[in-house]
């Protein structure tokens, strides 16, 4: 139910019904470098409005992350199958080795930053 609610909050603040502030990056303003997750909440915001051009220009993970969580969502709701399970772990650590090496190439090119 916690996915729920946050996917219902993430949906809520994508179509400007609930107003709140996007934090800053503390690593980006300490290091001058983007963090693996800067400018990823501002894709799946893009991506519940339905904009996945801006979406992947923010963060290309930020389609594929709002997708997961809807897969994820009628996995559990549906299906009834736990999220916590073997399989769901490996995946998990696929999709973050994936992310890292995202993060990698978005500080060696910079042209791939927003």
């Amino acid at each position: 139910m916690g996915l729920a609610a946050g996917l219902a909050v993430v949906a809520a603040r994508a179509w400007g019904a609930l107003p709140l502030p996007l934090w800053s990056c503390p690593y980006r303003h300490l290091t001058g470098l983007p963090c693996p997750t800067c400018y990823l909440t501002r894709s799946v915001l893009a991506s519940f409005r339905g904009d996945l051009v801006g979406a992947m220009r923010w963060h290309a993970l930020g389609p594929p992350l709002v997708a997961t969580g809807f897969w994820l969502l009628w996995q559990q709701l549906v299906r009834g199958v736990s999220p916590d399970s073997p399989r769901a772990r490996q995946w998990a650590a696929v999709l973050g080795v994936g992310a890292l090496g995202y993060w990698l190439v978005r500080l060696l090119v910079p042209a791939l930053r927003p």
